[in-house]
This record gives C-alpha cells, sequence and structure tokens, in this order.
C-alpha cells in the first residue's frame, strides 16, 4: 500500500538536501522542452489576453488563451492541441497552441516546436511550400536546416529527459550529488542508445494522444520510462516500455491521485507567473515521482516482474557497506596517502597571477600538464572522500560501470588552458554560434541571413562570452551553483553594454527584446540570459575540455600559424565592419513575419 503522504516528506527532505541542483535541473528541463513546459506558459490572463490582441492585429488565428485542454496538459501531461490554423488568404499559420504564452523568444519558439504537435508543423509548411512554390534550391535549404536544427534540438531534449532523472536517483539516497553526474548518459557510452529509446516513446505517446483517453493511459505507462533508462541506459528499448508498463499496472489511479495533489500549487503558478512552479512545484513533483519510482522498483524486483532484471544499479536504493566499498576502492585509499605539493609548479609575478586567476598559460609544457593532472586528481580525491564516507553514489559498485568514472574520464573542467586554445575556442564558439543563428532564420524566415554587425561567418559575442566565461570566471569552475549565477551576470553585463554602444555609435540596434517576458530595456531579457547560462555552463564543463583535447594534438607552429591567420582576417574584417556594418533585412530590420516568396522564388 503506498503512503503519499510519506513518499511527499521523503520528497521534500530530498529538496531539502540538493535544491539548487534539483531546481536548477527542473529549470532547465522546462526550457530545453523536456519536462514542466507549462511553468514557463503561466502568464497570468492578463498577458494571455495581451497575446491574443497582438495576433488579432496581425491579423492572424492563433490560440493564445488558456484551457481546459492547457490545464489537462499542465496536470497530466494530456496534449489536446493539434489544429491547423490558417489566416484569412488562406496561408497555413500554426498548429496548435502556443505553450509559452508568447510568441517571442528563441526558446519560446524552439521548446514549442519539439514539444508536442508543433514539431509536425513544420513539416507540413514544408510540404506546402514544395507544392507552393518552385524554387526547389530555397526549399531544399529550409529542409536541410530544419533537419538540423530539429535533429539537434530533439537530440538535447531526450538526452536531457534522462540525464536530469539520473540526478534525482542518485539524490534519492545519497547527501551529495555531483552536478558532472549530467554527463553520465556519455561516460556510459550508451547515449546514442538511450536517446533513441525516449525518441520512440515519445512518438508513440503522440500517436496514443489521438485516441484522448488511450494518450491519457499511456502517460501513465510510459512514466517512468525515463528513470529506467537512467538506471540502465543499455536496456532495450521494448524491454523498458514493458517493463515500465508492468510496474504501473494496478497502480494509475494511485499516481492519478498523486499527481492531483498537486493540482492547488500548479494554480498557484498561475497567480506567480510560474515562479513558485520553476522554484518549488517542479523540483518537488519531480522528487515524489522518484519516490515512487524506487517503491514500484522494488515491488517489480520482489515479485519477479518481467525485465526487472534491467533494474540491477541497487546501490541507488540502498547505501553500500564500508566493507564493499573498501574493497571496490582500495587502490584509491592508497592514493589518498600521497600527498600533493603543487607550489614548485606554480610561477610568481604577473605569470603566476594570470595563471592562477584566469586560468591561462604560455603553452602546455611539462611543468603544465604536471600541474593540470596534479589539480585534477585533487578534485577526484574530494569525490572519493565523500564515497567511502557513503555519502555519494560509488560509481564502480554499478553493474554498468564501465571504467570510465572520475579518474578515467578525459573531461577535466579544472584545466589551465593556453592561449593559442583561448583564440581557437573564441573563433570556434563564434562560428558555431554564427552558424546556429542562421539556421534558425532559415527555418523560421526560409532565407539565408547573414547575422551579426561584421561580415565573416562569425558572431563575436558567442567568442567573447565564452572565452570570458572560462577566464574571468576560472577561479569558480569547483561551484557549478556560483559559477551559473556569475555566468548570467557577466553575459549579462556583456551583452547590455554592447547593446548600448552598437546603438550610440551607430545608431541603430542589431537586436530588442523589447516585449520580451522579463527585459531591461530591450537590451537584455530573462530568457536569453538563461541560454547564455546554459551554453556558458556547457562550454566550461564539457565543450572547451574537449576542444582542448583536439587542439593539443596539432604540431604547435601549424597551430600558432592558424591563431595568426583567423585574428588578421577577424581584424580587418572588424576595421571594414566600423565603416560598413552588416546591416538589412534580418539583421537590423528584422520582424517576426516571415518573408513570403512567390512561385518563382522571388522576395
Amino acid at each position: 500500500m503506498f503512503d503519499r503522504k510519506r513518499f511527499k516528506k521523503q520528497a521534500k527532505e530530498m529538496l531539502k538536501k540538493h535544491y539548487a541542483l534539483l531546481m536548477i535541473a527542473c529549470l532547465i528541463a522546462a526550457l530545453v522542452g523536456s519536462s514542466y513546459v507549462y511553468s514557463l506558459s503561466a502568464g497570468t490572463y492578463t498577458s494571455a489576453i495581451n497575446e491574443a490582441m497582438d495576433v488579432v492585429d496581425a491579423g492572424e488565428t492563433y490560440i493564445a488563451f488558456p484551457s481546459i485542454g492547457d490545464a489537462l496538459h499542465r496536470l497530466f501531461g494530456l496534449d489536446l492541441s493539434g489544429m491547423v490554423q490558417y489566416n484569412e488568404a488562406g496561408e497555413l499559420t500554426q498548429i496548435g497552441a502556443l505553450e509559452l504564452g508568447r510568441r517571442k523568444g528563441i526558446f519560446s519558439s524552439l521548446v514549442n516546436r519539439i514539444s508536442n504537435a508543433r514539431f509536425i508543423s513544420l513539416a507540413i509548411q514544408t510540404i506546402h511550400s514544395l507544392i507552393v512554390t518552385k524554387s526547389f534550391i530555397l526549399d531544399f535549404n529550409i529542409i536541410l536546416a530544419s533537419m538540423i536544427v530539429m535533429g539537434v534540438l530533439a537530440f538535447v531534449k531526450h538526452f536531457y529527459s534522462i540525464a536530469y532523472r539520473r540526478i534525482f536517483l542518485e539524490s534519492y539516497q545519497y547527501d551529495i550529488t555531483k552536478s558532472s553526474r549530467f554527463l553520465f548518459l556519455f561516460r556510459s557510452k550508451k547515449w546514442l542508445k538511450a536517446c533513441t529509446t525516449m525518441f520512440v516513446v515519445n512518438v508513440y505517446q503522440f500517436l496514443w494522444n489521438f485516441t484522448i483517453i488511450g494518450g491519457i493511459i499511456a502517460r501513465y505507462n510510459y512514466m517512468f520510462i525515463p528513470y529506467i533508462v537512467a538506471e540502465n541506459p543499455g536496456i532495450d528499448r521494448t524491454e523498458a516500455i514493458r517493463l515500465s508498463r508492468r510496474m504501473v499496472f494496478g497502480h494509475r489511479f494511485e499516481l492519478f491521485k498523486m499527481r492531483a495533489t498537486f493540482l492547488p500549487w500548479m494554480v498557484l503558478g498561475r497567480f506567480t507567473l510560474g515562479a513558485t512552479d520553476v522554484l518549488f512545484t517542479n523540483p518537488y513533483l519531480e522528487a515524489t515521482t522518484c519516490q515512487y519510482y524506487f517503491a514500484l522498483r522494488n515491488m517489480a524486483k520482489i515479485y519477479g516482474v518481467s525485465y526487472a532484471d534491467n533494474l540491477g544499479d541497487d546501490y541507488l536504493a540502498r547505501k553500500a557497506s564500508y566493507k564493499q566499498i573498501e574493497k571496490t576502492y582500495a587502490d584509491v585509499i592508497e592514493m589518498m596517502t600521497n600527498d600533493l605539493d603543487v607550489r614548485d609548479l606554480q610561477h610568481d609575478g604577473l605569470r603566476g597571477f594570470v595563471e592562477d586567476h584566469l586560468g591561462i598559460i604560455y603553452r602546455n609544457d611539462r611543468d603544465q600538464e604536471l600541474y593540470n593532472a596534479a589539480i585534477e586528481e585533487t578534485d577526484v580525491i574530494d569525490d572519493y572522500h565523500q564515497i567511502l564516507n557513503l555519502r555519494q553514489y560509488p560509481d564502480r559498485l554499478s553493474p554498468y560501470y564501465s571504467g570510465n568514472d572520475q579518474e578515467g574520464d578525459q573531461v577535466h573542467y579544472l584545466r589551465r588552458y593556453s592561449l593559442t586554445s583561448i583564440i581557437l575556442m573564441f573563433f570556434g564558439f563564434s562560428f558555431v554560434g554564427w552558424i546556429w543563428e542562421v539556421l534558425l532564420h532559415i527555418v523560421n524566415d526560409g532565407r539565408f541571413v547573414n547575422r551579426g554587425v561584421m561580415h565573416g561567418p562569425w558572431l563575436p559575442i558567442y567568442g567573447s562570452g565564452a572565452v570570458l566565461i572560462l577566464v574571468m570566471l576560472f577561479r569558480y569552475r569547483r561551484k557549478p551553483i556560483l559559477e551559473a549565477a556569475l555566468t548570467i551576470l557577466l553575459c549579462g553585463t556583456v551583452e547590455y553594454f554592447g547593446s548600448w554602444y552598437l546603438e550610440v555609435t551607430r545608431g541603430m540596434k542589431w537586436w530588442d527584446y523589447s516585449g520580451y517576458f522579463i527585459n531591461l530595456n530591450g537590451r537584455i531579457c530573462a530568457e536569453g540570459l538563461t541560454v547564455f547560462m546554459i551554453g556558458g555552463l556547457a562550454a566550461v564543463y564539457v565543450l572547451a575540455p574537449i576542444l582542448d583535447n583536439k587542439f593539443k594534438k596539432i604540431i604547435r607552429p601549424l597551430k600558432i600559424a592558424i591563431c595568426i591567420v583567423l585574428t588578421l582576417i577577424f581584424a580587418y574584417d572588424m576595421y571594414y565592419s566600423h565603416d560598413h556594418p552588416n546591416t538589412g533585412k534580418g539583421i537590423t530590420d528584422y520582424d517576426e513575419v516571415s518573408y513570403r516568396v512567390d512561385d518563382r522564388g522571388r522576395q
């Protein structure tokens, strides 16, 4: 018999231990469309009415008002949207409701596209354009860009839907859960199989939604699949689906009642513009669901439910004995007896200041490699102290352990970076940012737009933002939560004064967030800063170490030559753009209305 009150009490205790991590985990889940998307649509009825007025003024027929269907989606995950909308000219304008309660914002449109029926609208629009227009090249570009964008977003959504559940699983029993555990799928080397499983499950759920009642039942049948995959990333997708169905068999109504008890909190979320959802309700609901998972998991193993043998990570549910830990980590205990002293590898003066406070080194010589190895080993030992004290999940006791835990993981983020690596990262992130924005505009507008003030294939705000986070926040990498907060502050400052400078010196705006949810003078907005935070943390803890490993394989003379050539081209572009800035449609004169293309592909 389930004790709902006890589960919710235990869920609150989980939140007390891991509040910041679990709250941020659910917030990111909402942003990337993995779960809790309704939190970002929890605007008041006034905001909905204002949005509807904007739509009416544009002569379009979007659905913007809260509805019973929206309430069902918020409470039970049921999605009833799917209505094709046309304007007065008979042109397709939208499929489904606006889930974010507003049309403005990159994340608004992206989450809408991958979360439910909006995912289909792009395909229908593309087919429509293929039939109506004769511009094959234009349509091909739209299709190609759409496939890339949608593929990336779908991967992020499915990857994260598993990753953040792993955080909750490890927080169930242990006092400390490292934020680096978000990367456990990469370490397990099963990320492709796991993401494929979630993709198939989402397809099944989408098809079941057409039957209404079947869609509701499917929501509960598939509820624990992300947890099952988070426990065993290598599980066969058919077995994962069948196991989840067998686990919830006979308990769907209990799960229904559990979610119904959160209805008052969700109503409160409407009145607080989603603040209570983000700050409390979402992590509380997820923690409670996690409690139910472990209860059903235990019953499945006791009664020998089919496929329950896939749930072999028992040290998620209970702690190991000290004897088991000492035996498994004997080599670590021996290593911990050796004192590490890096003082002989440190430098004095300006060079020492730059290395210790900014994390920049002149070159990767033997001393720097030894220093990086010593610092990384110190961090690993800190982790093992917590494992030996039974306060952190013991990776080596997992049945799916592949020998790729902390000491084998080469993505160490505490390292210092050489000057050449920093320069190459600047251009790398600038180029990726340019590619991303170009693809977005091809998808949304059906045309190529060379984004940015400059003319080359780079957006310096992405590169400079990533480099500033790596350098200015070097000393805070051991504290991811503080790093995230400082990333928002740093990127917000850079973006705000960058916008102000361009407007004052050029007399025009290259971006304007007026009308976005929580914006400051149209120069920065909460949504944009959240995107920068997620991207900045990904750069610091994942992308930069991986890129640095690649750059180290390039011989130093060639690497220096590449840096010099790129810097000279960039400097000339900056000089030329000072008097001839990149302007025009989609750059300084951009609105949300898609460009219309006639039968001959003309605009």
